[in-house]
């Protein structure tokens, strides 16, 4: 059996005391954090019937949920000093399942960045191109091209087998080049490509929304800070994403072009690691630069904000704020008396702006921003 790494590699207590709490904590994290976006999002799916882009989110959570649940033979491994124990059968099945969850996960984020070019550069043919049937067709394009790749090797096409330096089993990219060249084609050079594509025409749009915002709300009124926020967070999925494989992907690269060049087995491990990592990055990336995921975790959680257990100071200053105006200005006050010009008015006005709740942001991909009623923020919603 061929690997990528020193065959002879003899492990410590002291790696294994340390690589197996930071894989368990990935597929912990990966696991419930996954479970709870999916939640959120058919929590709010439900409510509204027609936000079909939230599908992408739930179906790239699905992946990571599986595959941390896949990091268990990797966890038992790394507790067994490296020694696989599992048999050729269930390698095989590792091996198929590390490839399909990886690449979709890939094509996932490929699919997400269209919708978003869609959404925010080509308004008008979103609703048409991102129809609940267009895009359950999507969705299963993004399982099924992965789903043919990761079978090849079990027929004949390259082949599955456990590499040392990962701990689990995977294709050995020089095994076969053309399959390898077939699957960087497919799964990396093209994905990464129109990921490229659209988030650089995104760009140019949020830079000519700041630049132009009244041209910009004649021409594209869907465009909204909304959609600009979405954009924002998904985009920074995708930078991490690829920041987690960047080392693994020279190693492999190497791996591929010098025959017989011997990777360091510490250096093999941690840049697989980080490419596992991804698989628990998501709901943390949600969670960090999105208010209305993180509220709807808690809520999810029954967990309460700190600003949620402090005693309401707006409350107790509005139900007093009539007592401490003067005497005289009491007797004035009524409820039908909209004066501007009456102090009672100004006075309730301005209690009222103070108490008028902040607009949340979401990750809702397909509802447009309503002019808001004064007073009345819009509802926050998700994809």
């Amino acid at each position: 059996m061929a690997h990528s790494a020193l065959p002879d590699f003899h492990w410590s207590t002291v790696s294994v005391s340390i690589l197996a709490p930071i894989v368990a904590l990935i597929i912990i994290l990966g696991m419930i954090g996954n479970i709870l976006v999916i939640i959120v999002l058919w929590q709010k799916k439900r409510r509204s019937h027609r936000k079909t882009g939230s599908f992408f989110l739930i179906s790239l959570a699905l992946a990571d949920i599986l595959a941390s649940a896949n990091l268990i033979f990797m966890l038992a491994t790394i507790i067994n000093k490296g020694e696989w124990i599992f048999g050729e059968p269930l390698c095989k099945l590792n091996g198929f399942l590390t490839v399909l969850l990886g690449a979709t996960s890939l094509l996932t984020l490929c699919a997400i960045s269209v919708n978003r070019y869609f959404k925010i550069v080509e308004v008008g043919k979103y609703d048409r191109i991102f129809s609940y049937g267009n895009t359950l067709r999507i969705l299963a394009v993004t399982w099924f091209i992965p789903f043919i790749l990761s079978l090849a090797p079990i027929i004949g096409w390259s082949e599955h087998e456990y590499q040392v330096g990962k701990c689990v089993c995977h294709f050995l990219f020089s095994r076969s080049v053309s399959y390898t060249l077939t699957f960087v084609t497919v799964v990396v050079a093209i994905p990464f490509s129109v990921i490229l594509f659209c988030y650089l025409k995104i760009y140019k749009i949020i830079k000519s929304h700041g630049a132009m915002m009244g041209n910009l709300r004649r021409e594209q009124p869907s465009i909204n800070v909304e959609d600009i926020k979405i954009a924002t967070t998904l985009f920074t999925v995708i930078v991490v994403f690829i920041i987690c494989y960047i080392p693994a992907s020279v190693i492999n690269f190497l791996d591929m072009t010098h025959l017989g060049f011997r990777i360091p087995h510490w250096l093999d491990m941690l840049s697989f690691v980080l490419v596992v990592s991804n698989h628990a990055n998501n709901p943390i990336i949600y969670n960090a630069l999105n208010r209305s995921f993180r509220q709807s975790f808690r809520e999810v959680l029954h967990v309460s904000s700190p600003r949620e257990r402090r005693p309401s100071s707006r409350m107790h200053s509005g139900s007093s704020s009539k007592s401490s105006m003067p005497r005289c200005l009491q007797s004035k006050c009524g409820k039908s008396d909209k004066n501007p010009d009456n102090p009672c008015f100004q006075h309730s006005s301005s209690s009222s702006d103070k108490d008028t709740p902040e607009v949340i942001e979401s990750l809702d991909f397909d509802q447009p921003t309503m002019p808001s009623k004064a007073g009345y923020p819009h509802e926050a919603s998700y994809c």
